[in-house]
């Protein structure tokens, strides 16, 4: 894939590795719920680098891991093979233009991606790739309590200060919630949600780096102002919390849905 069809991570998929992780729970939750084994195969939508990937392929015999950004597909191979991980296939196109003929797959996952997504063509699309029985759809998100992490209220009144306000980008789904499309849905219309818990230490590089990993604060958007924000923020998270390690609690979202044959 051409990386000017790329959707805005290109330049991010170094920087993911300072998001907030999953709960581990969250995993195993996805296992139980659809019965993962060596037998079965999942399907990755926007799987970036290969942030639910590689540990789901712990779970299973086979994951196809699927994302319109090269950058991404090329960090998530090499994690894997720094894991020593060999039982993911990496594709690099859009989850919209996925060959049916590739599935079936024992369960779909999407994290924090299906808004990127024509969410009602995706849904319909895997009606045809899931096995018939006991597969389904699983969307992984952070949790809905705002902010998940002190820091982000500060790190926003920084961030405006550099560049433009913040807006939705082009691309994003014009519905900023994934339920609608899951209600219209005549597989997936059924669906129930769990959070779990998990707690991590940041220090001041992790939270410039996540900055750096959205869609909406690239470092390129910063420009040559780029060392001057960094220097700003880290001094004024240093006078928050002089001692630079934030200890966070946060919450991972599933939302599970059962295909309905």
């Amino acid at each position: 894939m051409n990386e000017s069809s790329d959707l805005p991570f290109t330049e991010a998929a170094p920087y993911y590795r300072f998001r907030a992780p999953y709960a581990p729970e969250a995993l195993e939750y996805i296992r139980d719920a659809f019965q993962l084994d060596q037998k079965s195969r999942v399907l990755d939508l926007g799987c970036g680098p290969g942030t639910l990937s590689l540990p789901l392929a712990h779970f299973v015999g086979h994951v196809l891991a699927v994302d319109p950004s090269q950058a991404m597909i090329d960090e998530g191979r090499a994690r894997a093979a720094t894991a020593r991980c060999g039982n993911i296939e990496w594709l690099c196109t859009r989850a919209e233009d996925v060959d049916e003929e590739l599935g079936p797959f024992t369960v779909a996952t999407i994290g924090q991606a299906f808004h990127w997504m024509d969410r009602d063509l995706i849904l319909r699309k895997l009606e045809r790739m899931l096995e018939r029985d006991g597969s389904g759809l699983a969307l992984v998100n952070p949790g809905k309590r705002r902010p998940q992490e002190s820091w982000e209220l500060l790190t926003n009144e920084v961030v405006a200060r550099y560049i433009r306000a913040r807006e939705r980008h082009s691309k994003v789904h014009v519905e900023p919630e994934h339920e609608p499309a899951l209600l219209r849905s005549r597989t997936f219309s059924q669906f129930t949600h769990r959070e779990f818990s998990v707690s991590f230490e940041r220090d001041v590089r992790s939270i410039i780096g996540h900055v750096f990993s959205t869609s909406t604060s690239p470092k390129s958007a910063f420009g040559e102002r780029a060392p001057f924000f960094e220097k700003e923020l880290t001094e004024k998270l240093l006078a928050a919390n002089p001692s630079g390690i934030f200890r966070k609690h946060v919450e991972t979202e599933v939302l599970i849905a059962h295909s309905r044959c």
